[in-house]
Order: structure tokens, then sequence, then C-alpha cells
């Protein structure tokens, strides 16, 4: 057990990605709290399903000595879907601003957010993608098909078209207030980008020194949520 967490994994997961993941399930709630609509649903679902993924991340670490490499490596890809899948909620937070929720309709939103997930899916099926063994140091390790064609969706489907989104956001609005609050969510949105992109070269990558490294920007999670949730989820 002492071989499997080790310190610096200690922070990493429990302090960072579950006590992360706590953070943003109280955004989630206090976004809730003040207003519900198709906005604060979407953001809200941003968040929780961050929490979710971090939840499933201190699971699937305590109980890597216990059972078999097949299914820690499932519940880790769980882990990394649900933080993916977290990110297509950004993107239709965005679509509703811009066209409002009547052409952005409920079936729309289900289609993208349908579609999108079984792209990320799609990755469990990847031959040896998913390593988590005694020559892995009982830590995952991705192989560089995995690693590609998981950034190539999540980015591709998520984080590009997000982004697009938000500046038309940004040059849409005149006023000064609102641009700057507006700025804020796009910067918060950047900093979970690098570190959901970060963790996934750590993983390749899979050097100790790296991610011991990498544990000091991961603290940019609570920056970037509080961020986030000044920019827009006050006012959604």
């Amino acid at each position: 057990m002492l071989q499997v967490i080790t310190f610096s994994r200690i922070i990493q997961v429990f302090i960072l990605f579950f006590g992360g993941g706590i953070f943003f399930l109280i955004i989630a709630m206090l976004i809730l709290k003040r207003q519900r609509n198709s906005m604060t649903h979407s953001l809200s679902l941003f968040f929780i399903f961050i929490f979710i993924g971090g939840l499933f991340n201190a699971i699937y670490v305590i109980l890597t000595p216990h059972v078999s490499e097949p299914t820690v490596c499932s519940l880790h890809f769980i882990t990394y879907f649900f933080f993916c899948f977290a990110q297509i909620f950004l993107l239709i937070f965005n679509l509703i601003i811009l066209r409002s929720d009547r052409i952005i309709s409920i079936k729309k939103r289900l289609s993208i957010i349908i579609s999108y997930a079984g792209l990320l899916w799609l990755l469990i099926l990847i031959p040896g993608g998913i390593m988590i063994n005694e020559h892995t140091y009982y830590r995952p390790q991705w192989n560089l098909t995995f690693f590609i064609f998981a950034n190539v969706i999540w980015m591709g489907f998520a984080m590009i078209p997000t982004i697009i989104t938000s500046i038309k956001v940004y040059r849409s609005i005149d006023d000064k207030v609102l641009r700057k609050k507006w700025l804020f969510y796009f910067i918060g949105t950047l900093m979970i980008y690098v570190e959901l992109f970060g963790v996934g070269v750590c993983i390749y990558i899979n050097d100790p020194m790296l991610r011991l490294m990498w544990n000091i920007y991961d603290l940019s999670v609570f920056l970037g949520a509080i961020m986030i949730y000044y920019g827009v989820g006050r006012q959604s």
C-alpha cells in the first residue's frame, strides 16, 4: 500500500482532486441557489461532473492494491471520462448566451452531450490504452494512441469551440464591467484546460518528478473555479 499511495500522490489525489471536487460541488450549489435556468443548470453541471471525477479518482487510488488491473484501469477511465465530460457544459453555457436557450433547445443540448459522451467512450476500445501495474509504479500510464485521441476529442469538440464562443461573447459585450467579468470567466476556463491537458501529459510520461512539479500548478484549479464563478456564476 505504501508503494501505491506516496506523499505526492496523497497531495494530488486526496487534497487537490478530491478536495477540489468538493470545492467545485460547493460552487455548483451556490450557483443553483441563486437562480435556476438553462444557463445555471449547464454551468453547475460542469462543476458537478468535476466533483464526480474527483470522487472516482480517490476511490480507484484506494482500490488499486486490492483489485485486478482491468478493474482499476476501468475506474481510472471513468475518472478521466467525467473530467473531460464536464467540459462540454461550458460550451453549452456559451452557446445559450450567444444564441438563447430557445435556439439551443433541450433537444440540441442533449444531442451535443450524447455525441460528445459517445466519442469519449470510444477511448476505452483502444488496446492497451491504460496501464496500472508494478511496471508503472501502480500509477496510471497511457500509451501514445490513447494520449493523442483523448486530447483530440476533448480539445476538438469541447475546448476549442468553447474558446471560440467565449471570444465571440466577449466581443459582443459593450458594458465594460460585464466585459471584465467575462474575461475573468474566460481566464478561469483556460486555467482548467491547462490543468486537464497537463495531467494527461503527466500520465502519459509517468515521471515522478514531473508529477510532483505539476502538483504546484494543480492548485490553479481552485483559482480557476473562483474566476469562473466570479465572472458568470453569480450573475447567471
